[in-house]
This record gives C-alpha cells, structure tokens and sequence, in this order.
C-alpha cells in the first residue's frame, strides 16, 4: 500500500503515489492506494459538522491552516501527538509565538479543532489499513514546486506509521520521497526504528526489488539510496548517480484511487472543478547543474537534469486529459525544458484543446516564448524572479538581470499570463542601498503582477547551506518548530532538520534596511486588481497616446507626437540611446542619441520608461491586450 498523508494540495492528485503505482504494477506487485490527504479533510468536516458555520473546517481552512504557515510548521504541530509527541507543556509557548508573528486567532482556534480530529482520524486510518491487509506499507513525501509543503508531510508519515506498526509488529514500514533526502534518510531510519526501510534517493529504480523481498520475506539486496536492517546491523547503501533511470522509463500516474476517493468525499462539488493534474516531464534543474542559485535547495542530491521526449510529453497529458476528463495540468519539473518549449509546446497548441498549464521557468524567455505560452495553454508560470536587481541576482547566480526579469512582468500582463513570483530579501552580501532604489523602482510597475516579500530561508543543500562561511554566514539551530514536533534529543535535531537558523557574519539585520520596499510592495499587493494592466498606450496617425491609472501615482494622460511615439515604441523590448537612434532615424528626422537619452530619461522620471546599465524599457502595455489568465 502506498500511502500520501496530508498536506498536499487537495485539488491535485499525489504524482508520486500515481507514478509509483505504476511502477509497481509494471512488475506485477498487487498495490493499494490512499490518498489520506482527502480522508483527513473529510474526517474534519465531520468533526466539526455540527458547528456553527464560523466553526466548521472546511476546505479553505484545510488549506490555510496546512500550508500558509509552514516556516512556522503549525501543520506538523496538528500532527504531532501522542504516542508519538506530546507537546502540551511547549504549546502555550509555541501558539504565542504564532501570535506575536501575526498569525490569526481564528486561524489557532481552527488548527486546535484539526489537532483535537487528529487521534480518532489516525485510529480509523489505522482501521482502514490493516483491514485492507497490506504486507508494506510505504509512506512518501514527494518534492514538487510545492516542495516546502513535502516536509510538513513527514511528522504525519511518522506518527501513522507508528501507530501502524504497534498494531501489526509484521507489516513493514518503508519511508520515501524529498524528506529522506541525502543523510536525513539515515537519519530519519535511525532515530525511528519501526521504519523498517528508507528510500533517500529516487524510488522507480528500487521499490520494485525491494518490495519483492519484502513480501517473499526474505533478506533486502543492497541498493542505491536504501536503509534497512540485516539483523542487528544497519545498513546504508549511498545513493548513485547511475541508478538514475532515463524519464523515458518512467511510467505515466495512475491516478483512479484519486477520483475514486473524492467522488464521494461530501466537499465533492467544491474541489472537483479545481482539480489539476500534476504531471511530471523532466527532473533536475538544467540552470542548477551549471551554476546552482545560491538560496536554492531544491532537488537535493539530484540536480541532474533530465527530460522525456516532448511527443512522449504531448501524448501522456492528452491521455490522462481523456482518461480523468480534467484539462488542467501543473507541471512537477523544478525548471521547464527548453526542448519542451521548442517542441511540445507548439505540437500542444497544433492540437487545440484548451488545456491550461501552470509551469516553472527560467526569466530569460523571450517575448515569442510568452506568446506561445499562451497559445499552448501556458497561462500561469513561476520563474523565479527573486529579486529586480541585478548586483543582487548576480549574488544569487541566476543568469539573468533586473531588467529581464521587469520584462518578463511585462510580457506576461501583455498576454494574460499570470506570474507566481517571490522577492527574496536579506541575501550576504546584498547592497543595502540597493532597497532605497528597489522601493522607487517598484512604485513604476504597479501595473504588472506583485510580489510577496520574502526574508531568505537557509535551507539544506542549498550553496549557502553547504558552504556558509564563504558567504559570510554561521549556521544556527533548526527552526524553532523541530523542538517542539520531534521527540528527539536537541542534538539529533540538525540530522533531521531541512530549515535553520543563521545570522550574517557581518552583522546586518535586513529588516534595517528592507523597509520601504516593504511599504511599496505591500500598497502594490493591495491595489492589485485596480492596479493590474493599468498602464496603457494608444496607437493613432501619427501620434501615441499613454493613459496612466496606477492607483500609487496620479492619474495622467501623454500624448507623443511621432518621433517621441516611435522611440517609445523602439524601448517595448529594451533598447540603449544608441540602438534607438538606429530604429527612428529617417530622411526627415535626425534625433541625436543624446536627445533620445534626455527624452528616455524624462521619462524614467514620469515612470513610464524603467532603467539600468544605459538600457531603457518601456513600461506602457498596448491598449489591446490578451484576456487575463484566472487565477
């Protein structure tokens, strides 16, 4: 039986018990499904069915509950309790400090009613298993673009699993997925005997043979990424590089348990039509092999990239679209491929079913990429912007620059491509004058898509995890919610710990410094629906009209005659003075460079023209643009 706990989003099916399951049915293995995730919801609302409606959990609840506070972990609070963890003499300590970060009461009194759920739902759990009369039962926390979420999944795997396990000393308990990454497997097997085995590295190579050895019951064959027990003896076989299995050899989901479960679920009518197909195309990160950003720890030991064959790509979202009657797909890939791009992409858009695809991408996309975006069905994509400048993206490694990453902002709203983007802050080494700049600039793009900003986490296996002294960092203890959530002693905590603490040698303190921005981007976030695509241009005989309706600035119309329209117009993709004089220049007109760049600089003034390095982009959107995404 493989098993997902919660708290994966409700509205997709778990990739990884889908792909799994098709694994092991590939080799004849008889396997079970349970996506708890559904099962706790449902056990929620009928705890609380009798409730005044301000009291009843319901499936918002389960998401923000579950996953807005994971730097906090109050989801791995909800599960942590006994036999497992009893945590009553920390809790008064714990919620208070979620109180004074701002967290809700109401929030705390709905996460106190799931935590009071969760015995009698992990009893029926139990129930439920054993009934169904597994020999392994494999318990997975998977790493996707909602990757932070995977590690709030391990404290319920552990608790259920132990219950499990005192109830049926026989059945074998095996643990996978991004929580056993690298040494936390070792880890994580050590510190909780009733884990019979863990897998740290990928699980399509080895599940098979080892639930095979498992069932016959005799003793595990050694394989890459596996800890198990030989008797008395511990045994961990390190992960390898050749047990990477091609992404061609990897089977399609199966996703019916998923349906099954929740056209019966009582919230049947609410998730239904927002479900979305996860589907997995290529693993690793092309960029992070060349040059991996600085903050991220994603993909853990396995940055290598690797992709299917963009017909393969085309033909298995046609046909799970068939087979679960959804259209709507969000790509697991930590980066898309550019040879999906290229090629799937186009043979999408060739078909004309009116998929929508939500993906994570490189910035450095050209305005042609964006249109075909959206013409495939792209209309939602994370591409790690970060951060608008480019001395700070140079620190992070990513390749690209501030004024790309502006561009892209632009492109997207031209198309009615939504944008899920972050703005780090607090990065070693960073320019604190940098925010003053950033907070002025910032006040120029409240027409395009906002941010959240985000202080930098340190996180494991990211550069700045792995080498911190050479980017001016000390590495503290695990965030504070490891204490209060496993049953360890402190000095186990770091083993198992994937978040923590630090301090800039230094000694800056961001927050010093982050402020305006802050202020700026908060006013942003709250105007968005006014402020969205409110910078518009009108095209007529010989002229061009810009109307200005950022609700942060004055509402103000410009009127260009011709030569000033057309080197406006000549900025729409970023251009130098010079570049700009080579487009406009004409047997009547002979603008000098430096007029256009004291043009081009009035304009930067007025916020209609964005800056950098002796470039100049034009901030307008044309009057006509494409529908806007949902979101």
């Amino acid at each position: 039986m493989l098993v997902s706990m919660p708290w994966e989003i409700l509205y997709t099916p778990s990739l990884q018990l889908g792909t799994l399951r098709s694994v092991l049915g590939r080799s004849g293995v008889r396997t079970d499904v349970c996506s708890l995730k559904l099962a706790f919801m449902e056990h929620c609302a009928g705890a609380t069915a009798a409730a005044p409606p301000s009291g009843r959990i319901g499936v918002d609840d389960y998401h923000r509950i579950g996953r807005r506070y994971y730097d906090g972990c109050l989801s791995d609070w909800i599960f942590a309790v006994p036999p497992f963890r009893d945590t009553r003499d920390l809790d008064e300590e714990y919620l208070g400090s979620l109180r004074d970060r701002g967290v809700p009461q109401e929030d705390l009194a709905k996460a106190a009613d799931m935590r009071a759920a969760v015995p009698s739902f992990l009893e029926q759990c139990v129930d439920d298993i054993l009934a169904a009369g597994p020999k392994v039962v494999a318990f997975l926390a998977p790493q996707n673009q909602f990757t932070p979420v995977a590690y709030s999944q391990t404290v319920p795997s552990l608790v259920l699993s132990k219950l499990l396990k005192a109830r049926d000393p026989a059945l074998k308990i095996v643990l996978g997925g991004a929580t056993c990454a690298g040494s936390i497997g070792a880890a994580l097997h050590r510190t909780f005997p009733w884990l019979d085995v863990v897998i740290s590295g990928e699980a399509e190579p080895v599940l098979p043979a080892l639930v095979e050895d498992l069932l016959a019951e005799r003793p595990i064959r050694p394989q890459p990424g596996v800890c198990y027990r030989d008797g008395d003896q511990v045994v961990v076989v390190p992960e390898s590089s050749k047990s990477i299995l091609p992404m061609d050899d990897i089977p399609a989901p199966d996703y019916d348990e998923y349906f099954e479960r929740l056209e019966k679920a009582s919230f049947r009518a609410e998730v239904l039509p927002r479900v979305r197909l996860l589907y997995e195309g290529s693993r690793g990160c092309w960029w992070g092999a060349k040059s991996a950003c600085t903050f991220c720890g994603l993909n853990g030991t396995r940055m290598g990239f690797r992709s299917k064959r963009p017909e393969r790509v085309v033909e298995e979202m046609i046909a799970l679209a068939t087979r679960y009657g959804r259209f709507d797909f969000t790509l697991a890939d930590t980066i898309m491929d550019t040879h999906l791009i290229r090629e799937a992409l186009p043979q999408l858009r060739e078909h004309g079913y009116d998929f929508t695809i939500f993906g994570e991408v490189k910035a450095n996309l050209s305005k042609e990429q964006i249109r075909l975006f959206r013409e495939a069905g792209v209309d939602r994509i994370q591409p790690g912007i970060e951060t608008l400048s480019t001395p700070i993206l140079r620190l992070m490694r990513k390749g690209v620059t501030g004024l790309q990453n502006v561009r892209l902002l632009k492109w997207c709203a031209e198309y009615g491509v939504a944008v899920a983007w972050n703005f780090l802050y607090g990065l070693p080494g960073e320019p604190p004058g940098e925010y003053e700049r950033l907070a002025i600039v910032a006040q120029s793009l409240t027409h395009l898509e906002p941010p959240r900003l985000l202080p930098m986490y340190l996180d494991r296996f990211s550069p700045y995890w792995e080498r911190p002294r050479e980017f001016g960092l000390e590495i503290g203890k695990p965030l504070p919610h490891y204490r209060l959530v496993y049953p360890v002693e402190e000095a186990t905590l770091p083993e198992l710990a994937h978040a923590f603490e630090y301090r800039h040698l230094d000694g800056r303190d961001p927050e010093a410094y982050v402020g305006p921005l802050r202020l700026v981007i908060d006013e942003w976030l709250k105007n968005r629906n006014a402020g969205y695509r409110s910078l518009r241009y009108r095209r007529g005989p010989g002229s061009l009209r810009i109307i200005d309706r950022r609700p942060n600035l004055p509402s103000r119309d410009y009127s260009f005659g011709q030569e000033e329209a057309r080197i406006y117009l000549a900025c729409e993709d970023g251009a130098t003075p010079a570049e700009v004089a080579a487009k406009v220049r004409t047997e009547v007109s002979e603008a000098s460079i430096e007029e256009i760049r004291d043009f081009l600089n009035e304009l930067v003034g007025l916020k209609l023209v964005y800056e950098e390095g002796g470039r100049y982009l034009s901030l307008a959107l044309p009057a006509r643009l494409v529908e806007e995404s949902s979101r």
